[in-house]
């Protein structure tokens, strides 16, 4: 009963820390969506300080959830796992703060042709991070769910390949030769960064599976 009542407890923590993640990716989209709307530094400043603080409340959540699993609230190969993968999915959110710094610090300006590209890229790569939050939210209630959420992750992972691909050969085929370029090509890789670090917490939700239906 003790553990069982622990980790009900690691269940409902997890599902309070996928929220927070879930609504960190909220604010991050709609910083961008912003952003190429109406390019507006200090708007872009604001964006900024509300993913942080959406990033630091997630982390606080997944730092809670560590002291109680290292208070002997999993048995020890549960923990490790579910460990690795709390680390794992914590650079979504990093990562999105990372994005929207950039453009704050490096004073990046989007140009309108790039603007419906941008936007379709953080909508592929926050729909990535719905899919790894359910696969994870699944893990322990449902393997069949968790293992067709995985299998999103890496559909929608590939898709923003194409996205970042497709962007990258249109910035250095239409722009003209300047750092904006490579200032361009950087923002598009760390946004599609994101989805790489989803499919990254996907093939830990995948071992955890495997190991455990053994």
């Amino acid at each position: 009963m003790f553990f069982v009542n622990k980790q009900k407890k690691i269940e409902t923590q997890i599902a309070q820390y996928n929220r927070q993640v879930a609504n960190c990716m909220d604010v991050f989209r709609q910083a961008l969506q912003q952003y190429c709307d109406n390019f507006d530094r200090e708007a872009i400043k604001a964006s900024f300080e509300k993913v942080h603080k959406a990033e630091s409340l997630a982390d606080d959540i997944r730092q809670d959830i560590e002291v109680v699993m290292y208070s002997k609230a999993l048995f020890p190969e549960s923990r490790g796992d579910i460990l690795n993968l709390l680390e794992t999915m914590d650079k979504v959110p990093n990562q999105a703060e990372a994005v929207v710094h950039m453009i704050w610090n490096q004073y990046i300006s989007i140009p309108k042709e790039f603007h419906s590209e941008i936007i379709q890229l953080v909508d592929i790569c926050c729909r990535c991070i719905d899919a790894m939050l359910e696969a994870a939210g699944k893990l322990f209630t449902n393997f069949t769910n968790a293992t067709v959420a995985v299998g999103k992750i890496d559909e929608l992972e590939s898709e923003a390949d194409r996205i970042e691909a497709s962007l990258i050969e249109k910035i250095f085929s239409t722009q003209p030769d300047s750092i904006d370029k490579l200032l361009l090509r950087d923002l598009v890789k760390n946004i599609a960064g994101i989805s790489d670090r989803a499919e990254n917490a996907g093939d830990r939700i995948r071992i955890i599976i495997a190991k455990r239906s053994v």
